[in-house]
């Protein structure tokens, strides 16, 4: 659990050190065997200690102490739904959350990278409201799909074997956002043809 907590801190810092979040958004998680290290509501992911993070039992969503971040419920659908993941970020990164402020999704396409680190296709979750059950459901509905996702008028989450790769595919999730963008200023670029895309997924 110790390692779990020092995971959380770093690469919440790492995020916050990056941009890809700010003030108090955003929220971290960890799995570790039945339960998972959460950071708490209401705080800057670039200012956290090991000993301010929350513990809370997968199976039943009862926090051991303290108050958990208020997203909670969605960090617990991905634990419940895949058993092959063990870390989820979720933060307001500023391209990703343009794109899904303005119903645009991310084209992975673009380049090699964001075929191998997104695969094909960045599904967006449809708007409910922060830390409600509803999101929860949304998240259910796409979560057995992909690792990494947009949410309408909301922002992203990756999700990993482990915090570390749930953090690089967020990192290359804003990566491409961000191409996409500027790529959408100059009206110019697309995505590699179908063929090449279907030989890199292939290995």
């Amino acid at each position: 659990m110790k390692q779990a907590a020092m995971d959380v801190v770093r690469y919440g810092r790492l995020l916050y050190e990056r941009g890809l979040t700010n003030g108090t958004g955003g929220n971290i998680s960890a799995r570790v065997g039945e339960m998972m290290v959460i950071t708490p509501s209401g705080t800057c992911k670039g200012m956290l200690e090991p000993t301010e993070l929350v513990t809370v039992d997968i199976a039943s969503g009862k926090a051991v102490s303290g108050t958990p971040s208020m997203e909670t419920p969605f960090h617990l659908t991905v634990y419940q739904e895949r058993k092959d993941v063990n870390g989820v970020v979720h933060v307001h990164p500023r391209f990703c959350t343009l794109l899904a402020c303005a119903g645009i999704e991310i084209i992975p396409g673009l380049t090699p990278e964001g075929l191998m680190v997104l695969g094909r296709h960045v599904p967006t979750v449809p708007y409910a409201t922060p830390g409600s059950q509803d999101l929860a459901s949304a998240l259910r509905q796409k979560i057995k799909h992909a690792d990494a996702f947009l949410m309408e008028s909301h922002g992203a989450i990756s999700v990993g074997k482990d915090l570390k790769d749930a953090y690089y595919r967020l990192e290359t999730l804003e990566f491409h956002a961000e191409l996409q963008y500027r790529c959408l200023m100059l009206n110019k670029g697309g995505p590699l043809p179908e063929a090449e895309i279907k030989r890199i997924l292939r290995n």
